[in-house]
């Protein structure tokens, strides 16, 4: 007969959900972070060189582009991780 599995308590439960998801909570914060941070360095840089709007749309397109492949990079090598744990 096989083993009864041990209830867990609802922290502990939390607490395991918590672990498996955690290395993802982060990444939309930081997706938002490089796009904002790169809108904001072309509008600085539009105002010192009064270029506007050019170096803020380079810079929220650079922001985009960035963020997207760290983004999805971050995905796949959780993705690998994650497979391996379950194997």
């Amino acid at each position: 007969m096989p083993e009864a599995k041990k209830k867990q308590s609802f922290g502990e439960s939390l607490s395991k959900t918590y672990r498996q998801v955690g290395p993802y909570m982060g990444l939309g914060t930081e997706l938002a972070a490089s796009v904002i941070g790169m809108v904001l360095l072309g509008y600085f840089l539009d105002e010192h060189f009064k270029t506007s709007p050019w170096l803020l749309l380079t810079g929220a397109a650079a922001g985009m582009t960035g963020g997207f492949y760290n983004f999805i990079r971050e995905v796949q090598k959780l993705g690998k991780i994650d497979t391996r744990k379950r194997s």
